[in-house]
């Protein structure tokens, strides 16, 4: 019997896929269908120092190929929709009820591409992979059925993302492959992060699971219609990462009037006279975390020379500011508005951190989407006269 395991121990080793190849096969294992509906639910966890978060995004993705699609996420940061129907792509993000319309998308992947969420200049992680290997066989419960997959696991050296000013050592990939057909129903990944402004390295987990598939099924027309919600206008484009910024510069800032955290009056038209800084911002954030200790140290640097910072945090709760404002010294006014306020749709705020400034006359001179960093707010509050000398 001893000898006949010898024997077979070869026959069970080949039976196993090439890992390197059985990853490049799931990448492209949901295009064999020609339609398809998948959900899931996206964590990503951050802590290490002042970070502690945790944020859950359930998503889903309807497909009729070539040309129908409709994908919709939500988290706290609000709704977003992306809608095909052959001729033209909608994008609706409910932070600013607005909708803009362009030409078809071909594939979900460059919707969502072209939608401005994903950021850009990222670098080809497959150049930092080190090894890859098949850890083990896992079944994963979808759709109340229990699926074989392939555990393939993937260890990638220093990742640099210079534009975001973050490190990514120890990256580790767990995928959870279903032998039948290829489809990566999970990926798991977790990595130290060595970033600007923050002291220590932060532990990130981000996950992707599947909780529901179905295949070749019939999906009606109907399903790739876009209809407006409720209150939602069209614009021409919207503002981020990568897109084209609101028609707001030059323009009037919109009057706004709030009770800050800490029980204060802030009123843009009464601060006409000095340079505003309002920074959009939310707690889940990451480059919204390595922005506010700059935000302090120029508040404290120019609040004598005629600068203003405002704090806005967008649609969270009191209970889980106060937690974060434990361990952050800011002594800027902080307000919190909702997702729906009539600001946050007025200078069209689709993502974090978003940065207004506005000029002694009341009017918006600059509008940043993104983090910017020290050297880039000093020469921004340069042009309004906001310097040491």
């Amino acid at each position: 019997m001893r000898g006949l395991a010898l024997l077979l121990l070869p026959v069970a080793l080949a039976a196993q896929p090439d890992p390197r190849e059985l990853i490049r096969q799931s990448a492209d294992a949901i295009k064999q269908y020609r339609t398809y509906e998948l959900e899931s639910i996206v964590e990503i966890e951050m802590h290490g120092g002042v970070i502690d978060t945790k944020l859950e995004m359930p998503s889903s993705i309807s497909v009729r190929r070539p040309d129908r699609m409709r994908i919709e996420s939500r988290s706290k940061a609000g709704e977003v929709t992306i809608v095909s129907d052959g001729e033209h792509t909608w994008y609706y993000m409910s932070p600013a009820k607005k909708y803009i319309k362009r030409e078809a998308s071909g594939s979900p992947e460059a919707a969502v591409n072209d939608s401005g969420i994903l950021p850009k200049n990222l670098p080809d992680v497959n150049k930092s992979i080190m090894s890859v290997k098949i850890t083990g066989e896992e079944s994963l419960p979808v759709n109340g059925d229990d699926m074989p997959c392939w555990v393939v696991e993937t260890i990638f050296n220093k990742i640099e993302l210079p534009d975001h000013d973050i490190i990514i050592n120890e990256g580790k990939q767990r995928s959870w492959i279903r032998k039948s057909d290829h489809l990566n129903l999970q990926t798991t990944f977790t990595a130290k992060l060595t970033m600007e402004g923050v002291a220590e390295p932060v532990n990130m987990t981000q996950s992707t699971r599947t909780t529901a598939v179905r295949l070749n099924i019939n999906l009606q027309d109907s399903l790739f219609e876009f209809t407006p919600p409720p209150g939602a206008t069209q614009t021409d484009d919207w503002t981020l990462p990568g897109i084209a910024k609101p028609d707001v510069i030059g323009k009037p800032a919109p009057n706004f009037k709030a009770k800050t955290i800490a029980g204060a009056d802030v009123d843009l038209a009464g601060l006409r006279g000095k340079v505003v800084l309002l920074d959009f911002w939310a707690t889940w954030c990451l480059p919204c975390q390595r922005e506010l200790p700059n935000l302090e140290k120029l508040h404290r640097e120019f609040r004598d020379k005629g600068l203003v910072v405002v704090g806005l945090n967008v649609g969270e709760e009191r209970s889980a500011v106060d937690k974060f404002l434990g361990s952050m010294a800011l002594t800027y006014p902080l307000v919190l508005v909702d997702n729906e306020a009539e600001l946050v749709a007025q200078l069209f705020v689709n993502a974090f951190p978003t940065m207004v400034l506005i000029d002694r006359e009341g009017k918006v001179a600059a509008y940043e989407v993104g983090s910017r960093g020290e050297v880039a707010l000093r020469a921004d509050l340069a042009k309004l006269g906001i310097t040491q000398k």
